[in-house]
């Protein structure tokens, strides 16, 4: 295999790896704003509806 072969081979793998990388960066910020939403939502006082307007 020549030299632009190879070098083609490495970039393809780090590609790759860049891909996978981003790809576990969403899944953690997916995590996290799950995690912000649920706060969120046992911050909100429901109101019993024998005590609305």
């Amino acid at each position: 295999m020549g030299t632009l072969e190879k070098d083609i081979k490495r970039m393809e793998i780090q590609i790759e790896q860049l891909i996978s990388i981003i790809a576990n960066q969403n899944s953690r910020l997916n995590r996290i704003e799950d995690v912000e939403r649920q706060k969120r939502l046992k911050n909100i006082r429901m109101i019993p509806l024998a005590e609305r307007g």
